[in-house]
């Protein structure tokens, strides 16, 4: 059964450091993919009790309303299991109960495609990781452009967990397996170094450019991991670009329109997994 008003959804939910027991009060480590730890021998959880985070549990009492019985979904490391609860009440305790495989277990990609977005206003950023992570961005980096609003300094640790949770909440939305990262590089010279220095191909979105997105990804090898630099809403500056082509940083566009800053990136990453047949 489901809460009210929830027949036919499972909401999904992000367990990583959460305490995780077995029916029957044997203890085990968290799954592969939480902070220092590994998963266990044999990957499967079945059976395996976890507890929600006092974030999730609020969400699940009084938003879903899910009481003792309901369904729902728990992505583990990398890994997404059938689930349900069994106390709704206090940090809610879910069990796993069978793990799901291919499609069942939602978007899960070969490639990564992030965004090195420029910042702008606030309202236009949270559109930019909710959108972003709903088609499948694995990180957002975060970089002050010249076009970039003046504000007091970089986003502090408050707007950038506001900033995380939109993209966790997106994932669980978007039926994603993974939650992508957000992170703030800095000046544009600091944010270039990112790619450089850990093999991503870099394109920025230019919409004057001669090329499209798909046209260039379809004339070399896939990319394991590819960023699309977005710029400002009033778009990169000239001395920007020059910086870009001098580090032979390849400009293309997405199509004959010229878009937001809060359309380019989320249509951008669209755009890349259809031309790299990972959608």
């Amino acid at each position: 059964m489901t809460g009210p008003g929830m027949a036919g959804f499972r909401p999904r939910f992000f367990v990583s450091q959460s305490p995780v027991t077995r029916a029957g009060g044997v203890g085990l480590p968290p799954a592969e993919g939480a902070a220092g730890t590994r998963r266990p021998a044999g990957g499967h959880l079945e059976g395996v009790e976890v507890a929600l985070s006092p974030e999730d549990s609020y969400h699940a009492r009084r938003v879903l309303r899910l009481r003792e019985g309901d369904l729902c979904e728990v992505v583990v490391g990398a890994a997404v299991y059938a689930a349900s609860v069994v106390k709704a009440t206090g940090v809610v305790t879910i069990r796993l109960d069978a793990r799901l495989e291919g499609p069942e277990a939602g978007a899960d990609y070969h490639f990564q495609v992030g965004l090195v977005q420029a910042l702008s206003r606030p309202a236009v950023m949270d559109q930019v990781f909710e959108k972003g992570t709903e088609v499948g961005a694995s990180f957002f980096v975060l970089v002050r452009a010249a076009g970039s609003p003046r504000g007091p300094g970089p986003p502090g640790r408050e707007r950038l967990a506001r900033w995380q949770r939109i993209a966790q909440e997106a994932a669980k939305q978007s039926k994603q397996v993974t939650v992508p990262s957000v992170t703030f590089a800095g000046s544009l010279d600091d944010a270039l170094r990112v790619p450089r220095e850990s093999g991503v191909l870099s394109l920025v979105l230019e919409p004057a450019a001669s090329h499209t997105l798909s046209e260039e990804l379809q004339r070399q090898a896939p990319p394991a991991r590819l960023a699309l630099w977005v710029g400002p809403e009033g778009g990169w500056t000239a001395a920007e670009s020059e910086r870009f082509s001098g580090l032979g940083i390849q400009a293309v566009r997405l199509g004959r329109s010229v878009l937001r800053t809060e359309t380019a990136g989320p249509v951008g990453v669209a755009v890349a997994r259809l031309a790299l047949g990972d959608w």
